[in-house]
């Protein structure tokens, strides 16, 4: 299967928009990022966490949102892939590059598509006869207090390279911190409080502050397509997998189902 027969329509935005009406066109359009352009040429692309990154440095905390530019934050170094490229090969990168997704261009250098793990995940919801636990991620697996400052979890989720982590309490979910949900309450920080305390408040902000709460959940012998459903209904990719009592087992994310393309769609075999 070719790149060209599952791409999606990119969102495009001009480097010099305010980063404040990028958060609002994620938002609207229900996107993961933005591709960056300028006279029809990629430039760079702006995801959430590049939004959540650029608010949380320290020498523009004081500045507010409403006065960055989509410049200040985008990744500018770019990775394209062609329409005729193969779906399998794409999400193999993605996976060793730790990319969530490629502008797509022609011969020309023209854009013509965005492929993503969404788009991926829209493969996977095929596969009926595959549950949950057969491509979860169960080990290793990072969570969160919601009292824990969300800087430090911010830090955590980039050290370990995570878009998604579970809120405990114990074992029990009570929450979800994702890469939209930081930058989203980073936002909010910089349009409230003003200038002159903002360097100083940034660290009092709580992950509770940020996180998505009564997250859909799964279980483990929940079929894919009702995972995949629930994540493209709440726009999340992520999804804490629970047994009992809402106790943590494991988490499916769209990075799973990406390494579930790049394997051929086969099950990876357990190891003794």
């Amino acid at each position: 299967m070719e790149v060209s027969q599952i791409m999606a329509e990119p969102v495009t935005i001009d480097k010099d928009r305010r980063l404040s009406y990028a958060l609002e066109l994620l938002d609207k359009k229900r996107v993961d990022r933005l591709i960056v352009t300028e006279n029809g040429t990629v430039k760079g692309i702006l995801t959430y966490a590049d939004i959540a990154d650029r608010l949380s440095v320290s020498k523009v905390v004081a500045v507010s949102i409403g006065r960055l530019h989509v410049s200040s934050a985008m990744t500018d170094t770019v990775i394209t892939v062609s329409p005729d490229d193969e779906v399998t090969e794409i999400a193999q990168l993605m996976v060793d590059r730790g990319m969530s997704g490629c502008p797509v261009v022609d011969k020309d250098e023209k854009l013509v598509g965005v492929i993503s793990k969404t788009e991926l995940c829209s493969l996977v919801a095929k596969f009926e006869d595959i549950k949950v636990e057969d491509l979860m991620t169960t080990e290793d697996i990072l969570v969160v207090n919601p009292v824990e400052r969300l800087v430090k979890a911010r830090s955590e989720m980039l050290d370990k390279g995570y878009s998604g982590l579970p809120v405990t309490d114990g074992a029990r979910v009570l929450g979800l911190l994702t890469e939209r949900a930081v930058a989203e309450a980073m936002a909010r920080f910089s349009k409230e409080v003003p200038d002159k305390h903002r360097r100083n408040q940034v660290r009092q902000i709580r992950v509770v502050d940020a996180m998505i709460r009564e997250p859909p959940l799964v279980s483990p012998e929940d079929p894919l397509a009702i995972a995949i459903k629930k994540m493209k209904d709440a726009n999340l990719n992520t999804l804490p997998v629970v047994g009992k009592g809402n106790k943590l087992i494991g988490i499916i994310s769209s990075t799973d189902l990406t390494r579930f393309v790049a394997n051929k769609f086969k099950v990876p075999e357990i190891k003794e």
